[in-house]
C-alpha cells in the first residue's frame, strides 16, 4: 500500500512539473499617462481566451499564460484599450490613456450648438449615414430603432405617410402629443414629406426639460432638431445617387381555401354535422335543403349548374363529377395587389471656398404602393448658401422646395381593407356582380362591369374594398416652399 501511495505522489509531481513547463508567468504595473498614478482594477486578459486577472490596489498584476499566448489586452472604464504583444517578455509596464472620444462632438441644442462635454441635457444625435441607409420617404420613418425612449408608430402602409412619434411616453390624454420639429433653427409646421432625407446632415432629439426649455410649452412633448447639409470649403463635388427597389409584404399571406368546390363541400359537410348533432332523422336531406337558402348560402351565389342533392355527392362529400360552373369567380388578390416598385434619385452639388460655401440638391421619389391606387411622388430642390461678407458678418440663406402628389385609395383598417378581403372572403364570392345566368352586369353609372357589394352575402356584406379603392380615391397635390435667412 505504501508503494502505491509513493508511486501516485511521484506521478503527481511529474504532472505538476509538466503543467508548470507549459505556463509562463507574467507580471507588471499599469499606470495613467496623465499623472503616472497607478490604476487598480485594470482588466488584463489573454486575447482570444478567458484567461485573465485584474491589477491590485498598487496597480500590479501577475498572470500565468500558455506558452502559445501572443497578445495581452489591458482595458479599464474611461481608458483606451491597449493591445501588447508578449514576444517573450515577462514584465510589462503599461500606460493607459484617457478615452475622450465623443466629449468634443458638437450637438445641436436649442438655437445653437454645444459640445457633449458641456451639455447637461438628454440629447441623441443621429448622423446622416444612419438615415441614408434606410429607404424611407421622410425623416419620421427613419428614426425607428435609433433612439431609446422614442416610439415610432407606423399607422399606415400608404406610401408617403408620416409616422407617429412619441418621445418618452404619452404626455397628454386629450391634448397634442406630437413633438416640435425645428429645421435649421426655425420651428417647422409643414409636412415632413417635403424634406428629402438625402438633404439631412443630422437629426438631434431633445428629450428632457433641460434640453427643451428654450422652446417653452411647444417643446413639452420633446423636440426633433433637423440640420440640413451645407457646403464644404476647399472641395467641389457632384454626387449622383439612384436607388431602385420593390415593395412587397414582409409576412406571408394566410393559407386559405382557394377552390370554390372545396369550400362548398366543407359547407355541406358542416350542415350535415349540424343535422347529426341536432338529432335530425335525415341529416343528408337537411344539408341539401339548407345549402342554398336562408340557413346557408344565398342562392344568388350558386355558381354551379346544379343545386342541393344534385351538387354534392354524400359519399365523398364533394362536388359531383361532371357538374359545371356558370362562371369562374375572380381571385380578389389578382385585382387588389399589384407589382410595385420604388425609385429614388438624387443629384447633389457641394463645395465652396473659405468665404463662400454652397450645397444644392435635386431629388425625385416615385413610391408605388403594394395595393392598387396607392402611390407617392415627390420632386424636391434644396439650396443652402453661406457667405462671409466681412470678418464680422456672415450671411446664409437656406431654401427648400417640394412638390408632392399622394394617391390614396381610401382603405380602412377594418373589413373595408383589401387585405381583409383577400385573406378572409370565401372563394365562391365573385368580385363583379352576376345575373342569374352567370353573366356580368353592366355598371349604368361608371360603365364596365358592376362591382358586387355583397347584398345577401353572409360574409363581408354590403362592401367591396376593391371597388372602394377605385371609386373612393383622393389625389392630393402640394407645393411647399420653406426657407430662412441669417446674418451673424
Amino acid at each position: 500500500m505504501k508503494k502505491i501511495a509513493l508511486l501516485l505522489f511521484g506521478m503527481a509531481l511529474i504532472a505538476m512539473q509538466v503543467v508548470n513547463a507549459q505556463v509562463t508567468r507574467l507580471s507588471g504595473t499599469v499606470t495613467s499617462s496623465e499623472d503616472g498614478s497607478v490604476i487598480p482594477g485594470v482588466s488584463v486578459v489573454v486575447k482570444g481566451t478567458t484567461i485573465g486577472t485584474t491589477t491590485n490596489i498598487d496597480g500590479n498584476f501577475e498572470l500565468g499564460v500558455p506558452n502559445d499566448a501572443q497578445v495581452l489586452l489591458f482595458s479599464f472604464i474611461g481608458m483606451r484599450t491597449v493591445e501588447v504583444p508578449i514576444e517573450g517578455q515577462s514584465v510589462f509596464n503599461i500606460e493607459l490613456q484617457p478615452d475622450v472620444l465623443g466629449i468634443d462632438e458638437v450637438v445641436v441644442v436649442g438655437y445653437g450648438t454645444a459640445t457633449k462635454q458641456s451639455f447637461v441635457g438628454t440629447a441623441k444625435s443621429i448622423k446622416s449615414e444612419n438615415l441614408e441607409s434606410k429607404s424611407v420617404s421622410n425623416v419620421s420613418q427613419s428614426l425607428a430603432g435609433e433612439v431609446a425612449g422614442v416610439r415610432v408608430i407606423n399607422t399606415s402602409g400608404q406610401p408617403g405617410s408620416t409616422a407617429t412619434i412619441r418621445i418618452r411616453g404619452f404626455g397628454s390624454i386629450n391634448g397634442n402629443r406630437s413633438p416640435l420639429y425645428v429645421v435649421d433653427g426655425v420651428p417647422y409646421d409643414g409636412s415632413l414629406n417635403a424634406i428629402n432625407p438625402n438633404d439631412i446632415e443630422s437629426t438631434t432629439i431633445l428629450k428632457d426639460a433641460t434640453a427643451t426649455a428654450i422652446y417653452g410649452s411647444r417643446g413639452a412633448n420633446g423636440v426633433i432638431l433637423i440640420t440640413t447639409k451645407s457646403g464644404k470649403p476647399g472641395t467641389s463635388t457632384i454626387e449622383v445617387d439612384v436607388k431602385r427597389g420593390v415593395n412587397y409584404a414582409g409576412l406571408p399571406r394566410y393559407n386559405r381555401i382557394k377552390s370554390p368546390e372545396e369550400y362548398i363541400g366543407l359547407s355541406w359537410e358542416a350542415l350535415y354535422n349540424r343535422g347529426v348533432a341536432s338529432g335530425v332523422a335525415d341529416p343528408e336531406a337537411f344539408a341539401n335543403d339548407r345549402l342554398f337558402g336562408e340557413a346557408g348560402i344565398d342562392e344568388r351565389y350558386n355558381m354551379w349548374n346544379a343545386d342541393g342533392a344534385d351538387l354534392i355527392d354524400p359519399v365523398t362529400r364533394t362536388v359531383r363529377s361532371g357538374v359545371t360552373r356558370k362562371y369562374n369567380p375572380e381571385n380578389w388578390e389578382d385585382y387588389g395587389i399589384q407589382n410595385s416598385s420604388r425609385t429614388e434619385a438624387n443629384v447633389t452639388f457641394r463645395g465652396g471656398t473659405e468665404d463662400t460655401k454652397y450645397f444644392t440638391s435635386f431629388g425625385l421619389l416615385n413610391d408605388i404602393g403594394y395595393i392598387i391606387n396607392s402611390d407617392f411622388k415627390r420632386y424636391s430642390a434644396t439650396v443652402n448658401l453661406e457667405t462671409n461678407i466681412r470678418p464680422w458678418l456672415t450671411t446664409s440663406i437656406k431654401m427648400n422646395y417640394a412638390g408632392t402628389e399622394t394617391n390614396n385609395n381610401g382603405q380602412s383598417s377594418d373589413s373595408g381593407s383589401i387585405f381583409w378581403f383577400v385573406d378572409n372572403l370565401p372563394p365562391i364570392f365573385p368580385l363583379f356582380l352576376r345575373d342569374e345566368n352567370g353573366d356580368f352586369v353592366e355598371d349604368p353609372v361608371f360603365g364596365g362591369n358592376q362591382y358586387d357589394y355583397g347584398v345577401g352575402r353572409s360574409f363581408g356584406a354590403l362592401t367591396n374594398s376593391i371597388a372602394d379603392a377605385h371609386f373612393d380615391r383622393s389625389n392630393t397635390k402640394q407645393n411647399q416652399l420653406h426657407g430662412n435667412f441669417n446674418a451673424l
